[in-house]
């Protein structure tokens, strides 16, 4: 096998990969589109995983973002939270502007909205946590605030924490 040969078959192994994952983001905003929040919630995470190994982290940080805000259409910010948390310094960093407002904008609805939610134990959100989140006047979240935390917890599959090892 020539040089030539073997960078052919890697080229074509990455093309397939991008177009995987390129698809599955599409599968997701169709799934999204439909009202089919969990569906897309799956192909986004699929998608995003693709992304982040070809090292495509312009795809990779909006896959994040939109499965934040499927999780939101579902009124389910407390599995948004982290998404959007991940999402938030990546898109900074690719100068993302429109998207990263977008992002915050969530983020401070729904840490506004969780704090005020009770939880099952009879206690309230972290206040300590959320105390910083406040919502602007006159503006209108996803988050909803009259629904108990319901439903299973699903972690963000990436680090959100930059304190951690």
């Amino acid at each position: 096998m020539t040089m030539q040969e073997g960078f052919g078959v890697g080229a074509a192994d990455a093309r397939q990969l991008h177009d995987k994952a390129y698809f599955l983001d599409l599968l997701g905003d169709s799934h999204h589109g439909l009202g089919r929040h969990e569906a897309a919630i799956e192909a986004y995470r699929q998608a995003a995983q693709g992304f982040k190994e070809q090292g495509a982290q312009c795809s990779y940080a909006l896959c994040l973002l939109k499965i934040a805000d499927s999780y939101l259409s579902l009124d389910e910010p407390w599995h948004a939270v982290g998404y959007l948390e991940a999402c938030l310094p990546l898109l900074q960093e690719l100068g993302l502007r429109r998207h990263q407002a977008h992002a915050q904008q969530q983020l401070v609805r729904c840490r506004a909205g969780l704090a005020e939610v009770s939880l099952p134990w009879g206690g309230v959100g972290r206040p300590e946590f959320w105390r910083t989140a406040a919502v602007p006047p006159g503006s209108s979240g996803h988050c909803r605030r009259d629904r108990p935390v319901q439903g299973r917890f699903v972690g963000c599959p990436v680090q959100t924490d930059s304190r951690a090892g």
